[in-house]
């Protein structure tokens, strides 16, 4: 029996945590489905389909339909690491050394990429099932979140494909469970390797900051601001107010301190990137020149500049203007729903999500790869969201099937059925 509640940091009972079983079935029925629907994409670019036998799944390499665009970086470092003729230094090292060091074991890095990624999204679907018991969700909610998130458009990444995204998301699950557990040394080592896999990872050092300050009770952010003592009553007994917003640094503890570890991957990275080629911020130099986003400081991108300009520069299949216009309305989504879910969870998960989304429209010229980005904060929108939608079947059978058609879509784009921009 599960109990459910309304607040951050709700602990439930232990028998809450079972049925384990439920989100390894959900995910390798969709992953099932996934693989053969990528296998066919790829089939019918490169073969066509001429027999019924076409259809038939198990033909192709493990990897055919999952190795595109990015993947080649990822396995390029894998295989010689970084060459500073090559320009790979934007992609992160966490998960190429994944790949590195699984290939042994099964003779391929493709295959190896292919499985990681696997494996990955299997750690994500049980991750997001225990942080969800531990939010004390019923049985019901935490199934449709599981779903959710599983047929999100852009979780296609999740099955099979070399992309880190699956990487990262597993690692911010396991960060915010440790988190909800307050396990901070162990957060901050989990989000350390995160920030080893991808810059947008950095997202989880606020995130898990002002976890700990909330779980301390060091910082409260209260609806009105305190009233009585002045300034320096206040100082004298440990508080001070900005705007409303309360800490009191005596009660931080030493382990709270761990959160500062989920620096070390990144730092990692900047101290080998001085050393390659003495530059530490030598990733963003590559990603500003050679993959097209665009500066931190430049209204033009800001403004999306480039999309007003020439609108149809990058559309040019129906997956690309589910792209576009599909991650525009996740990214309004996100804003609109980051107060509410950290009202319900915690105002880090606040932060995380104002934090990530500033950084899609910050740092992207155009919107698209937005849906892909977002996809760490998505566990959190669908677990605010799935109540909801439970007491409206009709809408969360219908929003799930849509969802889940746009996802294959968009699968049999990035194995090559029409031209999706990556």
């Amino acid at each position: 029996m599960t109990t459910s509640a309304s607040g951050p940091g709700t602990t439930v009972p232990a028998a809450a945590g079972g049925r384990l079983w439920e989100p390894v079935a959900w995910w390798a029925g969709i992953t099932s489905v996934v693989l053969w629907v990528q296998q066919v994409a790829y089939r019918a670019n490169y073969e066509g389909l001429s027999t019924w036998t076409d259809w038939l799944p198990g033909r192709f390499l493990p990897f055919a339909g999952r190795v595109a665009w990015d993947s080649g970086l990822y396995l390029r470092v894998a295989e010689r690491g970084y060459r500073v003729e090559e320009g790979l230094e934007a992609g992160f090292p966490a998960y190429s050394l994944a790949i590195r060091w699984t290939t042994p074991v099964l003779g391929d890095p493709q295959a190896a990429g292919v499985a990681l990624t696997l494996v990955c999204s299997l750690g994500t679907a049980l991750l997001l099932w225990v942080w969800t018991t531990q939010q004390g969700l019923d049985l019901r909610v935490r199934r449709t979140t599981l779903l959710l998130v599983l047929l999100y458009p852009w979780a296609f990444v999740l099955y099979g494909v070399v992309y880190s995204d699956a990487m990262l998301l597993v690692l911010v699950l396991g960060a915010a469970v440790l988190a909800s557990a307050q396990r901070w040394v162990l957060a901050g080592l989990v989000a350390g390797l995160a920030t080893a896999t991808r810059p947008t990872a950095l997202v989880l050092v606020p995130f898990l900051v002002v976890a700990a300050l909330e779980s301390a009770g060091a910082l409260q952010v209260p609806t009105t601001v305190p009233a009585g003592g002045g300034p320096a009553a206040r100082a004298r007994a440990g508080w001070a107010t900005l705007r409303g917003v309360r800490w009191q640094r005596g009660r931080l503890r030493p382990a709270h301190a761990g959160v500062l570890l989920s620096l070390w991957g990144v730092a990692a990275y900047m101290v080998f990137l001085e050393r390659h080629v003495g530059n530490p911020l030598y990733f963003w130099t590559v990603q500003d020149t050679d993959y097209g986003h665009g500066g931190l400081l430049d209204p033009r991108t800001w403004l999306k500049a480039s999309m007003v300009r020439k609108p149809l520069l990058e559309i040019q299949s129906v997956g690309d203007v589910l792209n576009e216009l599909g991650a525009t309305a996740v990214l309004l989504g996100v804003v609109a729903s980051a107060a509410a879910v950290g009202r319900r969870f915690g105002r880090a998960y606040t932060v995380l999500m104002v934090l990530l989304s500033l950084n899609v429209w910050v740092f992207c010229r155009w919107v698209a790869p937005g849906g892909r980005y977002l996809l760490p904060v998505v566990p959190f929108v669908a677990a605010w969201v799935a109540p909801r939608l439970d007491a409206r079947p009709a809408l969360r059978t219908g929003l799930l099937a849509v969802s889940g058609a746009t996802m294959l879509l968009l699968a049999s784009g990035f194995a090559g059925l029409f031209d999706l921009h990556w």
